[in-house]
């Protein structure tokens, strides 16, 4: 064999060499785990008698089980919720930390701190503070006067989810000012200035302009956002664990339940797979609904 093909196979074990271990890091915590969740789903495990079953996990889940259902409405609206308030609100956190030019530095790192607080230690402060009897968000709306008695912000059905869905947001507003803000970073500047002087207000510029060219981000935050938001556990598990009753019971605390309270492995890996499918579709779901917006304009 030559000098020169002597080299080139040596080049390629060199690359093969290379790239092993992230291809074995890839199999270990990606392949593996998502390979043997499907085989998983197939079977009516129990911790000593596992037994294959085909497809009947999933048929039972949409056909047999109303919980699946019911514990999915509360899911979206969780998600719709939590995600809907935060982007909104780091829409305008990052408009206005764009739009700032002193401080800048220490304005932001104020709007982002909580993003480095865990779920867990944001749950349990929230907790602490929604408390009836000695939480601060009661003792300053008594003072305040706004009510005249204090709420059980965790016990109440009708309202225990929109608190729950508010706590989510308020963890989730930095991570999506973070995209926003460095979508506005690629706005032209030149662009307002020519609108400003044809007269065009600012709201006209943020409609015509800036959401154009910021849509981009924007559905990348919303994807993200919704897609941790679906599969969140921390605070509702922290806050109420699916109460008052089955209120607050979201399709991953009910993945939990079956998984290690009453040990039905193969029915929650099926639920999990469901769950991965339905991320995907909403996914989908939004990448078309930006599309259609962006043929209209």
């Amino acid at each position: 064999m030559s000098r020169r093909g002597q080299s080139l196979v040596n080049d390629s074990l060199f690359g093969f060499l290379i790239v092993l271990p992230s291809v074995l890091l890839l199999f270990l915590l990606v392949l593996f785990p998502v390979g043997y969740v499907l085989v998983l789903s197939t079977q009516d495990w129990t911790a000593t008698t596992p037994a294959f079953t085909g497809l009947s996990n999933y048929v039972k889940l949409l056909t047999d089980d109303p919980l699946f259902w019911e514990f999915f409405m509360h899911s979206i609206e969780y998600v719709v919720l939590a995600i809907g308030s935060a982007t909104i609100v780091g829409l305008l956190v990052a408009l206005s930390l764009n739009a700032i030019n002193k401080f800048q530095g220490t304005l932001r790192t104020f709007a982002l701190w909580c993003w480095a607080v865990p779920p867990v230690i944001a749950s349990l402060m929230w907790k602490w503070m929604l408390n009836d009897t000695s939480g601060v968000m009661n003792e300053l709306l008594l003072r305040a006067g706004l009510i005249s008695q204090p709420i059980a912000w965790l016990s109440l059905p009708v309202w225990t989810m929109v608190v729950l869905s508010q706590v989510h947001a308020w963890t989730a507003i930095p991570f999506i000012t973070v995209i926003l803000l460095a979508g506005l970073q690629t706005v032209p500047v030149e662009l307002h200035e020519v609108a400003a002087i044809d007269g065009a207000n600012a709201l006209q510029r943020f409609r015509r302009i800036t959401y154009p060219l910021l849509k981009p981000s924007m559905l990348t935050a919303v994807m993200l956002s919704v897609i941790f938001a679906f599969r969140h556990i921390d605070i509702v598990f922290t806050l109420t664990k699916g109460g008052p009753g089955e209120a607050t019971e979201l399709l991953v605390t009910y993945l939990y339940s079956n998984a290690f309270d009453y040990l039905r492995l193969g029915y929650a890996a099926a639920l999990s797979v469901i769950m991965v499918i339905v991320s995907v579709l909403i996914v989908m779901l939004l990448i078309n609904v930006v599309r259609a917006e962006r043929v209209e304009y």
